[in-house]
């Protein structure tokens, strides 16, 4: 059932006004996806459900409007596409035959997981469910609306990273909560940039809890794995337990620290991945290695829960001499640091003496180099004059043009003091450019990168925005870097939009903001007026193979004696459809 409602199913503001949302830009007209609700549905009695934002395995999400609270929200529908379907127009879904009681069983897990969240909606720092409830064969979870960005977005929009400095003050309460949430028996497994948000009260809120399955591989339904984030055992048979989620925080801990994604689990190899601190020398050295304590591809060496993981990364440093860390006077040296201290006295007296001699020798060198070049040291048969004097200095003098110009010619391009300056202007940490609108970020970095775009269709990104860079964002770049990137065409597969009371004119203009390719041909009739279009090739929420240059035909109304006006003029030949700049060849 849908509900009338002024709400911009978009952001769920008023908007009292026709066309699109001046907030979000939204509108009534733009496609969904006919496998899912359709905007205004109403549920519950109460919810009003508005455009989707994403969906995995698992199922979609929804924002909301909670209309007895008079607030926004997010929701929840269980709905895992490879066990069940939902017919065009309906909002009842439909179980596979062969696949009812899996569908049952994962269902009964969604309900139970979303419960268990509902009795901690105390905790400010995970999202909370309001509210659960089964209706349309399936099961709907209602969360809080979290007003801020992504993780993800924050550090793109930093660039690139954080200071420990700030990070301890921001992540000790969502660690607290995180702990407290396993004690509730619920592992997360999804713990990612993506999935934690920060608020305008710049606090961190988790989000993106979901059922087992659709965080693992090889289950029945499609699962939604965080490269870089995710723990080895999510790809394999190993049980997941706390110290998945010990993973999850620490990989997030690493991005945010060094600004760069950490390699994906399943792909690393026994030293494939730098040390935090080697990334960014900024970062301190016990942090750095308990951030790599958790981060331990074996389970069994890894840190094992939240708690023994804050434990460490907040413990004062031990003193060792020569570390870097400072003395705690209240921690004495152990017996094993003790004999560290010695040998590395003992190292650093033999490090000081060989520099000594080495330094003498050098030095030694130089000396009998500059009196060689000089002329202080040539003899002709054991005597000199001020003329042979004078011709041994010509000719040191024009050995060493010769020298310098013939070095000069010889020498190739980068030399030795070019490439010291070239490193010295690797001084820029290149961004994430994911999900950046393209025009806009290319004005922004004018001067300083030069972006080189391929345009690609993506059913993820929208139209317009970068969804792929040739330069790993956090690697040192200089000025001036030229950078490919690829920028979203929109989707690859459209459902058609609605052309009911749509002049030619307008419907031609959505179509191209699709970017589908159509002709225009005209109808005689006097159903509609003339000018309208009155029907398609293709049914409406039919999808269109974009990618693939499908065409539709728009029929446009003209007079049945054939006219295309009511001024009586004539047109002998069919409408000619406008050039489409979205289309690309």
């Amino acid at each position: 059932m849908q509900k009338d409602t002024s709400l911009c199913m978009g952001c769920m503001n008023d908007k009292a006004y026709d066309g699109p949302c001046k907030l979000c830009g939204y509108s009534d007209l733009d496609p969904c996806i006919p496998s899912y609700l359709v905007p205004k549905t109403y549920l519950n009695d109460r919810y009003i459900v508005g455009r989707m934002l994403s969906y995995n395995g698992e199922g979609a999400v929804y924002i909301g409007y909670d209309t007895a609270a008079n607030t926004k929200v997010t929701i929840k529908e269980f709905m895992p596409d490879t066990l069940c379907s939902r017919k065009k127009g309906e909002t009842v879904i439909t179980v596979n035959a062969n696949n009812s009681a899996l569908y049952k069983t994962y269902l009964s897990e969604f309900e139970d997981l979303n419960r268990s969240l509902m009795k901690l909606r105390g905790m400010a720092h995970i999202q909370a469910v309001l509210d659960v409830f089964s209706e349309n064969n399936t099961c709907y979870a209602v969360l809080e609306f979290i007003d801020g960005i992504s993780l993800k977005t924050f550090i793109a929009n930093s660039s690139g990273g954080m200071a420990w400095e700030q990070v301890k003050e921001l992540f000790p309460p969502i660690l607290t909560t995180l702990s407290l949430v396993h004690s509730g028996g619920i592992i997360h497994r999804g713990i990612s940039p993506q999935t934690i948000f920060i608020t305008d009260k710049m606090e961190l809120k988790l989000s993106g809890f979901s059922i087992s399955a659709a965080r693992t591989t090889n289950t029945e339904i499609a699962c939604e794995i965080f490269s870089g984030y995710a723990a080895p055992e999510q790809y394999s048979n190993e049980i997941n337990g706390t110290w998945t989620d010990v993973y999850g925080i620490s990989a997030v801990l690493y991005k945010v620290l060094t600004g760069t994604t950490p390699p994906e689990a399943i792909a690393r190899t026994g030293g494939s991945m730098l040390e935090p601190m080697l990334v960014n020398r900024n970062v301190p050295q016990n942090v750095s290695k308990v951030i790599m304590q958790g981060m331990k591809p074996s389970t069994e060496n890894r840190i094992r829960s939240i708690t023994e993981f804050v434990d460490k990364l907040f413990a004062p440093p031990r003193y060792v001499p020569g570390s870097g860390a400072r003395r705690n006077d209240d921690l004495p040296l152990t017996k094993s640091e003790q004999k560290k201290l010695k040998k590395q006295k003992k190292e650093r007296a033999k490090f000081l003496a060989t520099l000594i001699v080495v330094g003498l020798v050098l030095i030694t060198f130089a000396i009998v180099f500059a009196l060689t070049l000089s002329g202080a040291w040539e003899f002709n048969g054991g005597t000199s004059d001020d003329n042979s004097s004078s011709e041994s200095s010509v000719t040191v003098s024009s050995r060493q043009e010769s020298s310098s110009s013939t070095s000069s010619e010889s020498r190739p391009e980068s030399s030795e003091p070019q490439s010291e300056s070239s490193v010295s202007d690797l001084n820029i940490a290149m961004p994430d450019f994911t999900n950046r609108r393209y025009e806009d970020t290319a004005a922004r970095y004018e001067g300083v990168f030069t972006f080189v775009p391929t345009y690609d269709y993506s059913d993820e990104y929208p139209a317009g925005f970068m969804f792929d860079q040739s330069i790993e964002p956090g690697e040192m770049v200089a000025n001036g870097t030229q950078i490919k990137i690829k920028v979203s065409k929109g989707r690859s597969v459209v459902p058609l939009p609605d052309y009911k009371n749509k002049t030619q004119a307008d419907y031609i203009a959505t179509l191209t903001s699709l970017n589908v390719k159509y002709e225009v041909v005209n109808e005689p009739t006097g159903d509609v007026a003339v000018g309208t279009v009155v029907r398609c090739s293709k049914e409406v929420n039919d999808l269109i193979r974009v990618s693939e240059n499908e065409t539709v035909t728009v029929y446009v109304a003209v007079r049945a004696d054939g006219n295309s006006n009511n001024s009586g003029s004539s047109q002998s030949s069919p409408v000619q459809p406008p050039v489409n700049p979205g289309y690309v060849e």
